[in-house]
């Protein structure tokens, strides 16, 4: 059904004029026979006479082919030249017109290379018999070449007659053959194909655009403009029948190969108040075509990222082992298990325990962040106190803190139960990554609060430090996976960027909210909020 710039040709009129000149040739040996003449001699001369004729006849499906109308046209010119030759430039010369009136079935810019063509053949034709170039051919008495002349001259009134008839009465003609498109210029008007049928779904009449969407072969009935077989037939069924029964506009995207082309389409079923019914089609192919692009870049852009996740995955899978062994040695040292140690040794083996730890810390939240992008990710609920993992959570960073220099305050309701349904790993996980950051980024006495309390069926647990803090650019990159913000940059304690992406994950997973607010210079505060009770 795709729309195409060539325009739908009634293949009667292409007929008629070709079908009037064989007539006049037959009744032309009939009435040579009836007076005398020899038919054995005529009847090679009306068959080669006939031949343009009859590929008009039979190019007449595909007339609209540019090939086809030059094919049918040089026809008739060599049909001209070959009467010149034989019976004369005059008055054999007037077969040219044949050209040109043939030409006048098909565009306007066709009718001037058919006169184009007939002026220069016989302008060559005309300059050749002055030079005397043409070859002296006589095959017929005289009498007889007479009446050829004559039976020629009317068989081209006759079929110029014709092609005249033709033309005008196409260019009368609606797009479709038994169509009435009188009084219905209104529909060309309208962007896309308009089709309108009447209250028994027969056709009316459609615009330019819907004939050509068709090629010029528009369903006679609504119920067959698609085919049986189509995918979408039973859906175009069920809108009809929805349009009959609410009276209201229904809509289906179809494709449709009606012009050869396959195209996609908006279909819009309308019924009529009279009866009838209007559909409109409106050509979405190159929507479609913009859509699949969009959905083969977004299935690219999943692979790449489940690419990403199954490698880190890996890979810090496999960082693992060495890291503990690493990490056991060095615990080993540090415990003068072999004995003592020399005072740099030892202050190594400090340094070593505690950057493995570090680095494995950092690869245990790039596999459960891969796991949580994966959708690997599987929460076990248990019931707790929430206020036991924040003592624990809080515990277990305090050496850190210490180090550092900076003070951690716990605020909880000691009347106030923080019973609530979750995955206790995960949710010290949250903990003990919003506290590692407070620490991170707060200068040396500092206060890093945690507030928790549980308000209208929700734990609201808040993390607050006076470090450094962030503007507003930086908060809006925060929570993404691998980025940090100003500070983190200039932290000595340097990580992945993954606390806060993993702690907005975790929060997720739970159907619970993360909040940041913060101002540079003004620290930063935390919010998550967790439902008490598991859905």
């Amino acid at each position: 059904m795709r729309q195409n710039q060539r325009a739908s040709f009634d293949h009667a009129s292409v007929i008629l004029p070709n079908l009037v000149w064989i007539f006049a040739l037959v009744a032309a040996v009939v009435a040579a026979s009836l007076r005398g003449f020899d038919s054995l001699t005529l009847l090679p001369i009306a068959a080669i006479a006939a031949i343009p004729a009859l590929i008009g006849v039979l190019l007449s499906p595909v007339i609209q082919r540019e090939w086809a109308q030059i094919l049918l046209m040089l026809s008739w010119a060599g049909l001209a030249l070959m009467a010149c030759i034989l019976f004369g430039l005059v008055p054999m010369g007037l077969l040219f017109i044949t050209v040109p009136a043939i030409a006048m079935l098909f565009f306007k810019e066709k009718f001037v290379e058919g006169l184009i063509i007939a002026v220069l053949i016989m302008a060559i034709v005309f300059f050749a018999g002055r030079a005397g170039s043409l070859p002296d051919v006589d095959l017929i008495d005289s009498g007889l070449s007479t009446w050829v002349k004559q039976t020629g001259l009317a068989a081209l009134l006759a079929f110029t007659l014709a092609a005249m008839f033709a033309a005008a009465n196409r260019r009368q003609a609606k797009p479709i053959s038994g169509v009435e498109m009188r009084g219905t210029f209104w529909r060309d008007g309208v962007e896309g194909g308009l089709f309108e049928y009447d209250s028994k779904a027969r056709l009316i009449g459609t615009n330019a655009q819907g004939a050509a969407q068709f090629s010029g072969d528009v369903p006679e009935s609504l119920v067959d403009f698609l085919p049986l077989d189509h995918s979408d037939q039973a859906a175009l069924g069920g809108k009809i029948e929805a349009a009959r029964e609410t009276k209201m506009p229904q809509l289906l995207r179809i494709s449709h190969k009606g012009s050869g082309e396959h195209a996609s389409y908006d279909m819009r079923i309308t019924p009529l108040q009279k009866g009838g019914w209007l559909v409109h089609t409106h050509d979405r192919t190159d929507d479609e075509a913009q859509l699949e692009s969009l959905r083969q870049m977004g299935a690219s852009a999943e692979r790449d990222s489940t690419d990403k996740t199954l490698f880190f995955a890996g890979v810090s899978h496999e960082l693992r082992t060495p890291l503990n062994a690493i990490i056991g040695f060095s615990d080993m040292m540090r415990s003068r298990l072999f004995g003592p140690l020399p005072g740099k040794y030892a202050e190594y083996a400090d340094l070593i325990h505690e950057s493995g730890q570090h680095m494995l810390d950092l690869i245990g939240d790039v596999l459960d962040l891969s796991k949580v992008e994966a959708g690997r990710y599987e929460l076990n609920y248990d019931t707790f106190d929430a206020a036991d993992v924040i003592r624990s959570s809080v515990k277990m960073i305090r050496p850190a803190a210490d180090a550092a220099e900076v003070a951690i305050d716990i605020n909880l309701d000691l009347d106030q139960a923080l019973l609530i349904q979750a995955d206790r790993r995960a949710v010290r996980q949250i903990l003990l990554n919003l506290l590692s950051n407070a620490v991170k980024f707060s200068n040396k006495g500092a206060h890093v609060d945690v507030d928790a309390q549980a308000i209208d069926g929700d734990l609201e647990l808040a993390v607050s430090d006076t470090g450094m803090g962030m503007d507003a650019e930086e908060l809006a990159r925060i929570g993404n996976p691998y980025t940090q913000g100003e500070g983190g940059k200039l932290a000595v304690e340097r990580g992945t960027g993954l606390g806060l992406s993993l702690v907005k994950s975790l929060t997720t997973l739970h159907g619970g909210k993360m909040d940041i607010q913060s101002k540079p210079g003004d620290g930063t505060r935390v919010k998550i909020i967790l439902p008490l009770q598991a859905d």
